[in-house]
């Protein structure tokens, strides 16, 4: 009746005892007697009237005991109508969306189990029983391009069911779900039912789930535990471009529980894997955040492409995070060029630097000549300004792409007016400005005033003591249009008005960059030559950053190079497996990597190795911060948490059963009937005694 059932049928029997109190009223009715009195027409009219409303008030009084009394036995028999329908053997149609998590935090073993097979198991144990003559739709963290989720028979569903595989994070697993409940919001279905099964990472949830409206939403929590788990979540190198020779610091960041400490080694091998040297391991305090970054001091070797991985030394729960690699390029040898004017101290201080052993180093990437046609980089020491015919030449190779450093003897700027003006066209591109005359000469420090410049990398904090550098007499420059200044000079003993002036400026020029340094690296102009910073400065001037191709990027993200010239490249994955991707402009993507490892880019022609790219596993699934499901989910009486299958199979079982809800009203009866009685009670105690005859 009315989709209700009772829990206590039986008590319904007990229903003709409503009658009870009218039986008795016709039982033990009785008149009242009749006592001879004077005639008083007006009173014997007034007592009609008093016993009419009498005799309504009784039978409105019986018939509020009679009802009270039914609905007593009613609320004894447990009226209750079931708030949810069964997914199991139901007549009516039923659509679930399973929303199952696939990220790589998933792989956490708990206790010998990872989550992600946890997850399966939930799935195909859904898809047996509680959705079997359903329609399923099954939603994983990443959604598949070609085969866009849709609801089809959960028997269908299992028959094609592989077993479920870590997948990168492009957007967080709450928009899966809002794709999942607008699927479900457009079906006609009778029933509707949206599981999330997750681990509830804080990165996957980062605002509450959409409401579902009139279906039913289950989140099952996977969340361990114990999080006993360290990872390392980044490996940098200082600088970003090292040079082989000269040391390098690598600096290894590692994540996991306050306080725990974990041993960290780092290994230097060659493009395919091959062991080259081996660090000691180091010692990972981590800090009040869980957090701690771990440095170490290396040397590299002359080989084009190097990786840098780094290890956890002990095993955890989730061992994929425990080791994580950066790829190096290394510049290929270049050869530099020196032009000088005649012979100086300067240009003997810049050989030196260039290459301290004199060609003794067959990893050394420089190869320095003196004299000749301006090679891949050239350094030039001007103690006059060159001919037109050289400056132009100097331009031409800048244009090209090569690096040009020009050292300028102080005094130049008294004969910048005297100049051709060819030769002072050709300068004007190199220069950062043309030289300012008249300039007093004054006693300065070296600042630095771009600490970001990828040419001071490494080399900017105090130990490197930047202010020790005595300038004594420069060309004054300034940084015009599209150059900047890298160094400057202040004055030891600024007078009123002074400023800083600028001594070493960076300007593009074509495909290749012009440094100009505004004094020479000799006594007694600055002791530049012989502070240690001056060899590492001038060999990442001389050297040819554009030939980066070494990239490390997250799985999940596009791998993209640029190669001019090239129409047609080959990739080479980490299983050897080979892609060919066109490009009419040489701006290749490649969006088919699959798995993490070394992805090399090669000329179809000749497979020669253009570019690498290191795929890594995404660094935040090592970030193990869980929220309570609860405090997602939207706000009604039709949200369940569960943490495994069985315990939503006792839910739903729950669902399914009859909920009474009639205790209140129970109560309420009682109470009546109770005051009823009490009132009657009372009223009986206070009726006048009969006056005696």
């Amino acid at each position: 009746m009315f989709g209700l059932d009772f829990l206590f049928a039986a008590a319904l029997w007990a229903l003709p005892l409503a009658g009870l109190p009218l039986l008795l009223h016709l039982l033990f009715r009785h008149k009242s007697p009749v006592i001879p009195f004077s005639t008083l027409r007006f009173v014997k009219m007034s007592v009609q009237r008093t016993a009419a409303h009498r005799r309504i008030r009784k039978w409105l009084l019986l018939a509020c005991r009679v009802l009270l009394i039914a609905l007593l036995i009613w609320a004894i028999a447990q009226p209750a109508k079931k708030l949810a329908a069964s997914a199991l053997g139901s007549d009516r149609s039923v659509a679930a969306a399973i929303v199952v998590d696939t990220s790589y935090s998933m792989l956490l073993q708990d206790p010998q189990v990872t989550l992600l097979s946890k997850a399966d198991a939930a799935v195909q144990e859904l898809l047996r029983h509680q959705f079997a003559d359903a329609k399923v739709a099954i939603f994983q963290s990443l959604a598949s391009k070609d085969h866009p989720e849709q609801l089809i028979d959960a028997s269908a569903v299992l028959a094609q069911w592989s077993p479920l595989r870590p997948q990168p994070t492009i957007v967080p697993l709450a928009d899966r779900v809002a794709a999942a409940v607008a699927l479900l919001q457009g079906q006609p279905a009778d029933e509707k039912w949206l599981v999330v099964i997750s681990d509830f990472q804080s990165k996957e949830f980062p605002h509450p789930l959409p409401p579902l409206g009139n279906g039913q939403l289950v989140l099952l929590t996977l969340q361990p535990t114990d999080t006993r788990s360290a990872g390392i979540t980044k490996v940098s190198i200082t600088p970003q471009q090292p040079i082989p020779g000269i040391s390098s610091g690598a600096a290894v960041e590692v994540i996991g529980n306050p306080g725990d400490a974990r041993s960290v080694e780092l290994n230097i091998s060659s493009a395919d894997g091959t062991a080259i040297s081996q660090t000691a391991p180091v010692m990972a305090n981590l800090d009040a955040t869980g957090q701690a970054i771990v440095r170490f001091p290396i040397n590299l070797p002359a080989q084009r492409w190097i990786q840098l991985p780094a290890k956890l030394t002990a095993d955890d729960a989730m061992p994929w995070d425990n080791q994580r690699t950066l790829l190096v390029q290394i510049p290929p040898k270049q050869s530099v060029s020196i032009l000088s004017q005649e012979p100086s101290a300067a240009k003997r201080f810049i050989q030196l630097a260039l290459d301290p052993s004199e060609g003794g180093l067959s990893d050394w990437p420089l190869s320095v000549k003196t004299g000749g046609p301006p090679a891949n980089s050239t350094v030039a020491v001007l103690t006059r300004w060159p001919n037109a015919a050289t400056a132009a030449a100097l331009a031409e190779s800048a244009r090209r792409g090569g690096n040009v450093v020009l050292f300028l003897q102080p005094g130049l700027q008294t004969t910048w007016a005297a100049l051709p003006a060819e030769e002072k066209d050709s300068l004007s591109q190199l220069l950062p400005s043309p030289p300012i005359e008249g300039a007093g000469e004054t006693v300065c420090n070296v600042a630095i005033a771009d600490a970001n410049d990828p040419l001071l990398e490494g080399i900017t904090d105090q130990r490197f003591q930047w202010d020790s550098i005595v300038v004594r007499q420069m060309t004054p420059l300034s940084a015009e249009d599209s150059a900047s200044t890298i160094l400057n000079a202040a004055p030891l003993d600024p007078l009123p008005g002074s400023r800083l002036r600028g001594l070493l400026f960076r300007k593009p020029v074509g495909a290749g960059i012009c440094f100009t340094m505004a004094t020479l690296p000799e006594p007694p102009f600055t002791n530049l030559a012989t502070h240690p910073t001056f060899l590492p400065l001038l060999v990442r001037m001389a050297l040819d950053r554009s030939t980066a191709s070494a990239q490390n990027i997250e799985l999940g993200h596009a791998l993209v190079v640029d190669l001019p010239g090239e129409t047609q490249i080959q990739i080479q994955g980490p299983q050897h497996e080979l892609y060919r991707i066109k490009s009419t402009d040489g701006h290749f993507v490649f969006t088919g990597a699959a798995e993490p490892g070394i992805y090399t880019w090669q000329r179809v022609s000749d497979s020669q190795t253009l570019a690498m790219t290191n795929v890594q596993l995404p660094a935040d699934e090592s970030l193990l911060n869980y929220r309570k499901p609860r405090s997602i989910a939207p706000p009604g009486s039709n949200v369940v948490v569960v943490s495994s299958v069985d315990e939503l199979q006792a839910k739903i079982a729950d669902l399914n059963k009859p909920q009474p809800r009639w205790s209140g009203p129970i109560a309420i009866v009682m109470f009546l009937l109770c005051v009823e009685a009490l009132m009657g009670s009372t009223s009986r105690s206070r009726k006048p005694a009969s006056p005696l005859v």
